[in-house]
């Protein structure tokens, strides 16, 4: 078998791997945390995005999170008034917001649990697998890349749809007759 058959069956593989069983596995997981912590897997994610990158923009914590401004409006509202997170005057920008993680005792007191448990399982499987040293290295820039790639065609796919969206919204304005506003000319 040659080269570009090889890679075309890794690709495959990685993508079967990535989509049929990782993918929900990490939702289902993140959906019951979710669920133990009474709280949704959006706000969960936006609790580890902000855990994992430290205080961000409200804007950037929805492009991470593929929102809009009012989702990410609405969530942080919720996860404040829940004691999760403070929202904070951005000092650069006058009308950004800065999002930061609080302690929160019963939360953080079940996504340690939660770690503890997982570190617990992988440590196992690492030494099954003899994933350390050079494997270790190699299993987790793999990852990374995946998460990278995933990441990537994400946002291609959220830019994708908002300009359809615009387009729709375009034409539908034209067919109604209406003049098109000088912001989306």
């Amino acid at each position: 078998m040659g080269r570009a058959a090889e890679e075309e069956d890794a690709t495959d593989e990685l993508v079967t791997l990535l989509l049929d069983d990782l993918g929900p596995a990490l939702q289902w997981y993140r959906d019951e945390v979710a669920r133990t912590l009474g709280l949704s897997p959006g706000e969960v994610l936006c609790l580890e995005v902000c855990r994992r990158h430290g205080s961000m923009s409200s804007g950037r914590l929805g492009e991470r999170l593929g929102l809009t401004r009012s989702a990410v409006a609405k969530m942080l509202r919720r996860l404040e008034e829940a004691g999760h997170v403070a929202r904070l005057s951005s000092p650069d920008h006058e009308q950004e917001i800065e999002v930061e993680v609080r302690p929160h005792p019963a939360r953080d007191a079940v996504l340690d649990a939660q770690r503890r448990a997982l570190r617990r399982s992988l440590r196992e499987m690492v030494g099954n697998q003899a994933l350390h040293g050079r494997k270790h290295a190699v299993a987790a820039t793999a990852v990374a890349g995946l998460a990278t790639v995933v990441f990537g065609r994400a946002r291609a796919m959220a830019d994708a749809t908002i300009e359809r969206r615009l387009l729709a919204d375009r034409r539908r304005a034209r067919e109604a007759g209406s003049p098109t506003p000088w912001w989306a000319r």
